[in-house]
Order: C-alpha cells, then sequence, then structure tokens
C-alpha cells in the first residue's frame, strides 16, 4: 500500500460503546478531527442487555433502547461511523498505525481503545459447532426462537441472572446453573426467579457435555459435590460465564496484562505507551458500568485535548 493510500487522523477511537461514544462527543465539541471505528453495533453490550437497571436517570430501560439513546446523540451531532472492524494496531515512533478487515490503513497520532469484550466460552465440544443451533449468548438476539420450550442458562452473574429474567418470560422451562451454590449478582435478582413457577435454579452443577448433533438436544450435568449427573432435555443454551477482553488486535509490546485487559492510569486513562488510551471494559476492573465508560471517554478525550493545546 502506497503512502497516499493511509488515512490520516489526530485521534483515532476503537469501539462505539458508551466509552467511545462519550470521547467523540467531547472531541466533537472541540473540532478535533478524529475517526471512530464501529465494528458491530453502537452501543456496544449495552444492545445484549434485556434491562439496565442502574444508569443515572432511569428506573430501568431496555438495553437496546438505552443503546439507541447513546447512539442518537452520535447522529444529532453528525459525527461520522466507520463500520469497521480494526484488526491491527502498531505504533512506530510516534504515529499509530491501524489495519482494518479489508486491509485499509489509518494513521494517527493518538488513540482510544474502547473495544469492550467478548464472551467467555465454558470449553465444551460442540460449543462453536452448535453456535446458533441451539446455543447463544444473546437472549434479546434469540429468545424468541424459544418460545414456549425449555432452554438452560449458565451463570451466576448480573448478565446471566437479568438474561435468565427475560427468557422466563418466554420458555417453558428455564434451568439456571451455576457452579457455586452461592450467586455473584444481585440477590434481588436471584429472588425474582426463585420466585417464578417456570424457573430451576441448579447449584453447584458444572456442565460436562452438550448433547445434539445438528440442533441442541439436552446438556449433561454433575454437581460438583456429590458427582451425581444430571441429564437436561432442552432446546436451547445460553452460556453466560463471564466476558473475554477484545484487545486481540493490540500489537504493541506492553500494553496488554496478563489477563489481556489494559492497565491505565486512571487519572488521564493513558496505558504505558505515550498516547495510547484505554476506556470502558477493557480495563482491568472489577465494576462494570455504562456510567464508568462514558466517565473514562470523556477523560480520554480531555487528556489529549489538553496536549493538543
Amino acid at each position: 500500500m502506497s503512502e497516499k493510500d493511509i488515512q490520516r487522523y489526530k485521534v483515532a477511537i476503537i469501539g462505539l460503546g458508551p466509552g467511545g461514544i462519550g470521547a467523540a462527543l467531547k472531541l466533537h465539541e472541540q473540532n478535533i478531527p478524529f475517526i471512530i471505528f464501529e465494528k458491530s453495533t453502537p452501543g456496544g453490550k449495552v444492545n445484549v442487555a434485556p434491562r439496565v437497571d442502574n444508569y443515572p436517570g432511569y428506573k430501568m430501560i431496555p438495553g437496546p433502547e438505552l443503546a439507541m439513546e447513546l447512539y442518537q446523540r452520535i447522529v444529532d451531532a453528525q459525527i461520522k461511523v466507520t463500520f469497521k472492524e480494526v484488526t491491527s494496531l502498531t505504533k512506530t515512533d510516534d504515529i499509530f498505525t491501524l489495519f482494518t478487515q479489508d486491509g485499509q490503513a489509518y494513521e494517527a497520532d493518538f488513540v482510544i481503545i474502547g473495544s469492550g469484550t467478548k464472551e467467555k466460552k465454558i470449553g465444551l465440544d460442540k460449543e462453536e459447532e452448535l453456535l446458533g443451533k441451539g446455543i447463544s449468548y444473546c437472549s434479546i438476539c434469540d429468545g424468541h426462537f424459544y418460545k414456549d420450550l425449555p432452554v438452560a442458562v449458565i451463570g451466576g452473574g448480573n448478565a446471566a441472572l437479568k438474561e435468565a429474567i427475560h427468557l422466563s418470560e418466554i420458555v417453558s422451562h428455564l434451568y439456571l446453573i451455576h457452579r457455586r451454590n452461592e450467586f455473584r449478582g444481585q440477590t434481588n435478582f436471584v429472588n425474582e426467579l426463585k420466585a417464578k413457577e417456570n424457573v430451576e435454579i441448579l447449584t453447584p452443577y458444572v456442565p460436562v457435555e452438550i448433547e445434539g448433533d445438528d440442533f441442541v438436544q439436552g446438556l449433561k450435568i454433575q454437581n460438583r459435590e456429590t458427582g451425581e449427573i444430571k441429564n437436561l432435555k432442552i432446546d436451547g443454551l445460553f452460556p453466560l460465564v463471564g466476558q473475554d477482553p477484545n484487545t486481540s488486535f493490540v500489537k504493541i509490546d506492553g500494553v496488554l496484562d496478563e489477563y489481556k485487559t489494559i492497565p491505565v492510569n486512571l487519572r488521564t486513562m493513558e496505558t504505558n505507551c505515550h498516547n495510547l488510551f484505554a476506556i470502558g471494559d477493557c480495563l482491568p476492573r472489577l465494576i462494570r458500568q455504562i456510567y464508568l465508560a462514558e466517565h473514562d471517554g470523556i477523560v480520554a478525550a480531555n487528556t489529549i485535548i489538553s496536549r493538543m493545546k
């Protein structure tokens, strides 16, 4: 690729989740030229949250609705979004180079990484093979396919509990499977599920085998304390056991930690690489909230703005 084919910007933002939106709006206010990449749907993981209970200004709002409201701010500001996946990020001297999946190269003086997370796998045979054939990681996206059918949800955090609550209104029977007797998620979500007649909570069980050749037909689980085996007849399986950071495209030494998350200086959101920033769920933090990601994006943008003055 010739030098003239490389597109150059002052700032590149990777990801149009709440953090990326916050950063873009702040840079836009200061008329700083930037490009923002999004490989999927604006709003990030907010899109697949059945409901959001802790966003300031709302008692409760469906995730896709909130994601659309966040994205509408970008639309109203007439900010252009580049709908491409960034596959590589490197740095030479003081210039960052980004490649997208179509081979296009971009250069920037500053980069903000807000690429979020992806679903963690449970590591069983057939998990990849039966994706979309009974296995899903999103009840908002796929729950309607299982109307009046039995399904299982695996996980014990808030994401799993909220997905289970949403699915319980659609399916005939729901098994909630968790490897511990205690749940990491909020007690009120657990109590809401316990009160539902079509929900069966199975603890401390772990999945050991997905049954079915062309489609999911069952799930074999084992009690971690007694060794007891149960065979569940299900048509849908929702493994929701956590998230892995979406950072495999980062090719700069020393930026990722051992967990592939990105440590930063929380006062500036800068990584240990000069002028490289990270925000939102790809950070090594215990609490992941929408408003925290927005805050991160604004802090990163403000740091860049101050350096450009």
